[in-house]
């Protein structure tokens, strides 16, 4: 979560009456956070695991499934709910030690959809162009990421989030297109 730009994330998604996925990094879930970490739970959204670090590939299957379980934790205890079994490791790295670290903690890996991400090739994420190209992408069952957050920098400039959603969205809606959390 980030205590900046989450929320206004949160009021898009709201406006556009769309549930969402959020995956939050355990270290980036504190006092000043924590708010926030409710509020996602408490307008219907889900939660899921994330890791800011590739180090997660090699560390030991059931250190894995203990630093997932404790994270778990740590959501249910703010929003009296527990997130969903799905993890998204850092970057979609992944190695055979995290699949039985996963297995061991009940967790199911998620990813994307290929290029459906607000990655905006080495330029700074601006809404309009990178809900173009989502839009012009998009297909039955894509799973499209919007980061709120950074791995390395919870307060990044994520500006860009809230306003992707409110134009994709209704482009998308007005295509078919339905939106729910992954875990539905």
């Amino acid at each position: 979560p980030n205590p900046r730009w989450t929320p206004p994330l949160l009021d898009a998604l709201r406006e556009q009456g769309v549930q969402a996925t959020f995956f939050l990094i355990d270290e980036y879930i504190t006092a000043e956070t924590a708010p926030i970490v409710e509020r996602i739970v408490a307008e219907g959204h889900a939660i899921g695991l994330h890791s800011g670090t590739r180090k997660l590939m090699i560390v030991s299957p059931s250190s894995l499934a203990g630093r997932l379980n404790r994270a778990a934790g740590r959501i249910t205890a703010i929003t009296g709910r527990e997130p969903c079994k799905l993890f998204r490791p850092h970057a979609g790295w992944r190695s055979a030690t995290m699949y039985e670290g996963l297995e061991q903690a009940g967790y199911r890996l998620a990813g994307w959809s290929w290029g459906m991400w607000d990655w905006d090739w080495w330029r700074t994420p601006r809404a309009d162009r990178v809900a173009r190209r989502l839009e012009k992408k998009a297909s039955a069952g894509d799973i499209v990421v919007i980061h709120d957050g950074h791995h390395k920098n919870p307060t990044a400039d994520r500006h860009h989030a809230a306003e992707t959603v409110k134009i994709l969205a209704p482009r998308l809606r007005a295509r078919g297109f339905v939106f729910r959390t992954l875990c539905d």
